[in-house]
C-alpha cells in the first residue's frame, strides 16, 4: 500500500534527475503514465537523459514529437511518474504544461508540477530492481550524446 511522503520531489529523485553522471545512470528506465482520451492509461519509458528536476516541485521531460504521450500531456490532465530502484518505489503525481519544441535536441519539452509524492513499500518483500535497458557500445555513445542535448534543452526551458 502506498503512503503519502511529501508535496515535493523526494531527494532520491532530485539526485537521479540532476542532469549529471549520465554514464552511471545509463540503463535505468522510469515510467510516466498519462491517459488517452478514452481513459486508457498510456505508459512512456524515460531515462535519466530525458528527465530534469528543475526544482523541488518541477520535473521537465523531453519527448519525441507527435507521440501519443506528448498529445496527452499537452491536454494538461494529471500524470503519474514512477521511480523504481532496489528498495525504493516512489509515485510522483502532478500536472503537465507544454513548453515547446527544441530544434537542437529534436524533442518536445513538457514540465510537470509535482504536488504529491507517495512511497510504496512492502515489509518483508522489498523491490529488488527497477526497469532497465542495455545496448551495444556504439549505440551507447550516440545515446549519451543525444541525452546531453536533451538535458541542455530541458535546463534552458
Amino acid at each position: 500500500m502506498s503512503r503519502y511522503v511529501s508535496d515535493t520531489i523526494p531527494e532520491e529523485c532530485l539526485r537521479a534527475f540532476d542532469g549529471t553522471g549520465l554514464e552511471e545512470k545509463f540503463g535505468e528506465a522510469h515510467l510516466l503514465v498519462s491517459t488517452d482520451d478514452d481513459g486508457t492509461p498510456r505508459m512512456c519509458m524515460l531515462s535519466a537523459g530525458e528527465i530534469f528536476a528543475a526544482g523541488p516541485k518541477l520535473l521537465r521531460v523531453g519527448l519525441w514529437p507527435n507521440s501519443r504521450t506528448l498529445n496527452n500531456l499537452k491536454k494538461g490532465k494529471r500524470v503519474l511518474f514512477c521511480f523504481i530502484r532496489p528498495q525504493l518505489v516512489l509515485y510522483l503525481k502532478g500536472t503537465p504544461r507544454y513548453i515547446g519544441f527544441d530544434p537542437q535536441a529534436g524533442v518536445e519539452r513538457v514540465e510537470i508540477v509535482i504536488d504529491s509524492a507517495e512511497s510504496d513499500e512492502h515489509p518483508g518483500m522489498p523491490v529488488t530492481h527497477g526497469i532497465g535497458f542495455s545496448c551495444d557500445r556504439e549505440a551507447r555513445s550516440a545515446i549519451l550524446e543525444h541525452w546531453n542535448k536533451v538535458l541542455a534543452a530541458l535546463k534552458k526551458a
